[in-house]
């Protein structure tokens, strides 16, 4: 198959055909015209042949130019069409800039697009670079021949940068350079297409801010910690400088967290910072008076506006250079808990789209700021709640003391009624006491300050320790309590204090819902763990509310029945049980009583020191 002709090669032979006609007409001329300086008999001859061959010669010629009229105008016409086409394409495409370069770098071509975009019309840019579109810094690194000849390596390179626009502005643009070749391989120039990303740009940095701060703002952080992680993730990122301001005791609006990306500003806003603003000024002040946004897209700090003029707001703006501004309240529901003021002193300018996006920053930096003021509150309450049941629990083990040995007189004997009132009075009393440990624990659990003293012990002795103490509320209560201890290993490093809490909690439970059935407390070890398990023949727990006991103020009640109690007893023993590095398991089910195991490893490594809980 013969190979299909370039428009080049086409032209190339049409050229060699009609120097080849001509020669040959040329030779043909010459071949007369020596004929007749002669004059020889063969004169008439050769006059006949030369304009025989000068016939052939024209009709060739004549030929030959048909030939080429007729293979050449299409492709004329086609590459008419082609640059038509193009120019069309490029006049229409408004939303990109289209542009071509030279192999040096320099403009040939140039549509409305570009012109839209960067503010440079053809005739500006038209056989110079585009160095211009470039920041100074990026052209003194010499940016821009790099990606030339990056791309003429490669093929194509997409980037993105800032560019700036003929009136100094600057936008972040996305760029596709082609490198553009021909048929022998020789590089002929480029094509550029630019894009405005910017808000693109806008709306990813914005998404990256927001999971950020999500990760800085933590709810378990005080309002100082929360304030100084907000400023510090607004500079320099949305703004050159940023001031938290919450209102104090006396109701002025004073600045809680200030960050600035220049130092020696930082050091000059202190002073009108801290002035005292007066009235309705305009500020963050009025800001956190009235819960509206103030937005300043344009300031020039030598002629502010009026409203700002003798203002502590304007004194700042004045010191620092301020080119825009925007306070923002920070908000929940109707209260407004303070004001996030962003300052720029650069070429950013703020507008509605940054006006929303910092709405829904302070929205969450306000939602942090009040979990910050609830959980210092619900700190305030545990800790009040440990002191008071550390205060009760002295003059409480007084009262158990007292009524023991008022049993134990002669005369209680004569006096059954007397007696009964006393193991009643008793028995609360205990109750009470329990109670008191349980809410101690629940505070130092709650604030995390509880810390485990192992020493070394044997747990079947204290398990039967704590039920010689219950012997008489057993008694009471109409269950015959049973202790077997398995001739295993049943010592380890644990807290006494702690591990009495538990069993105590989980034979009172017994007590408490297997009225009048048997109880069992077993204890028996292998060579890493002892185990521990309080068995009653009560009411039994549904297997649904079986993992909802262990959280703190829950409790199940059976039909028909009602327990008194906090729902605080297996909360604190699975939290204390946990931190030996144990675990408890529950067996139930309705009507067969419950199984509860504790098991403990036989030693900790280290010192146990418990985490705070937050979770119900």
């Amino acid at each position: 198959m013969m190979r299909r002709w370039t428009f080049a090669q086409r032209v190339g032979a049409g050229v060699s055909a009609c120097m080849l006609a001509g020669l040959l007409l040329l030779v043909t001329l010459l071949s007369v015209v020596h004929g007749l300086l002669t004059h020889t008999e063969t004169t008439h001859v050769a006059l006949r042949q030369a304009l025989l061959a000068g016939c052939v010669g024209l009709a060739g010629v004549g030929a030959l130019g048909f030939v080429l009229h007729h293979a050449l105008a299409p492709l004329h016409a086609r590459h008419e069409h082609s640059e038509q086409r193009l120019r069309l394409l490029m006049e229409a495409v408004t939303d990109y800039a289209l542009c071509f370069l030279d192999p040096n770098g320099r403009v040939t071509a140039w549509n409305a697009g570009a012109e839209r975009l960067t503010g440079w019309a053809e005739m500006d840019v038209t056989g110079g670079t585009l160095e211009p579109l470039h920041p100074e810094d990026a052209v003194a690194a010499g940016v821009h021949q790099a990606h030339l000849e990056r791309a003429a390596r490669e093929g194509r390179l997409l980037s993105e940068g800032w560019r700036v626009r003929r009136d100094g502005s600057r936008f972040w643009a996305e760029t596709l350079l082609t490198a553009l070749w021909d048929s022998r391989g020789h590089l002929r120039g480029f094509a550029e297409v630019t894009r405005d990303i910017t808000e693109r740009r806008r709306m990813e940095r914005a998404q990256a801010l927001f999971a950020e701060a999500g990760r800085v703002l933590q709810p378990l952080s005080g309002a100082r910690e929360v304030g100084e992680a907000l400023t510090r993730l607004c500079v320099p990122e949305v703004a050159d400088a940023c001031i938290l301001f919450l209102p104090s005791a006396d109701g002025q609006v004073r600045p809680q967290a200030v960050a600035c990306a220049d130092a020696q500003a930082a050091s000059r806003m202190w002073e009108p910072l801290l002035r005292s603003p007066h009235g309705d000024e305009v500020g963050p002040h009025h800001v956190v008076c009235t819960g509206r946004v103030e937005l300043l897209p344009e300031v020039d700090a030598e002629r502010l506006p009026q409203a700002l003029e003798s203002t502590a707001h304007g004194e700042l703006l004045r010191v620092l250079g301020v080119t825009s501004s925007l306070t923002v309240p920070l908000a929940v529901g109707p209260r407004v808990l303070g004001a996030l003021c962003l300052l720029s002193t650069g070429a950013r300018r703020y507008g509605q789209v940054d006006r929303a996006f910092m709405e829904e920053l302070a929205a969450r930096a306000a939602l942090a700021l009040d979990n910050a003021r609830l959980l210092a509150e619900t700190q305030g309450a545990l800790e009040l709640i440990g002191v008071a049941a550390h205060d009760l629990g002295n003059p409480l083990s007084s009262l158990q003391l007292r009524l023991r040995r008022l049993r134990m007189l002669d005369v209680t004997a004569h006096e059954p009624r007397m007696r009964d009132g006393l193991l009643g009075a008793e028995s609360e009393a205990r109750r009470m006491g329990r109670l008191l440990h349980n809410l101690l624990d629940l505070s130092r659990l709650s604030a995390g300050h509880m810390t485990l003293d192992r020493e070394d012990m044997d747990l079947a002795a204290l398990v039967r320790e704590v039920a010689e103490r219950h012997a008489e509320q057993a008694t009471a209560a109409g269950c015959a309590l049973t202790v077997r201890i398995h001739e295993d290993d049943t010592s380890g490093q644990w807290d006494r204090l702690r591990l009495d809490r538990v069993v105590t909690n989980l034979l009172s439970n017994a007590l408490k819902f297997g009225h009048g059935q048997p109880i069992d407390l077993s204890v028996h070890g292998d060579a890493t763990h002892v185990r521990v398990t309080v068995k009653d023949a009560g009411l039994g727990i549904a297997p649904g509310d079986q993992q909802r006991l262990f959280r703190r103020f829950e409790r199940v009640h059976g039909e028909g029945h009602h327990h008194p109690g906090t729902g605080l007893g297996l909360y604190i023993a699975h939290q204390l049980v946990e931190a030996h590095g144990g675990s408890i398991l529950l067996r139930s089910r309705i009507g067969e009583g419950a199984e509860f195991t504790i098991e403990l490893p036989r030693t900790l490594q280290g010192r146990s020191c418990l985490p705070l809980q937050v979770s119900a």
